[in-house]
């Protein structure tokens, strides 16, 4: 009995660590949209045409988790940083982050919705 409660109690556990991260991406007037189930502080790469957005969402205090974003651009075998930066999300609620680009690099529009699922 004891060990069937804690097998209830570890699942139940995952499921509060679940999120849904759904969002685009807008560079140089493409736009790209995406939807990943994630976990906190794994890094996640989203290949978007040209263009790679590697993603962190850290642990946060309750609703608020922060976010840790870079955006690279493919030219043959070499990535050229756009953009990189960090904000915070609040769970249920869609954030619009204007990146201004590195040097000689376009500005990136950046829109993500965390979802506890």
């Amino acid at each position: 009995m004891k060990f069937l409660i804690l097998v209830f109690l570890l699942a139940s556990f995952n499921a509060f660590a679940c999120l849904n991260l759904e969002g685009s991406l807008a560079v140089d007037g493409e736009l790209f949209k995406f939807n990943q189930k994630c976990d906190n502080a794994k890094k996640y790469s989203f290949p978007l045409g040209n263009f790679i957005l590697n993603m962190t969402v850290e642990p946060g205090n309750g609703k608020i988790h922060p976010v840790i974003y870079s955006v690279h651009e493919k030219k043959g075998i070499t990535l050229t940083l756009v953009t990189k930066g960090d904000d915070e999300l609040t769970e249920g609620t869609t954030k619009e982050i204007y990146a201004k680009g590195e040097e000689n690099q376009p500005n990136t529009i950046i829109i993500l919705k965390l979802k506890n699922i």
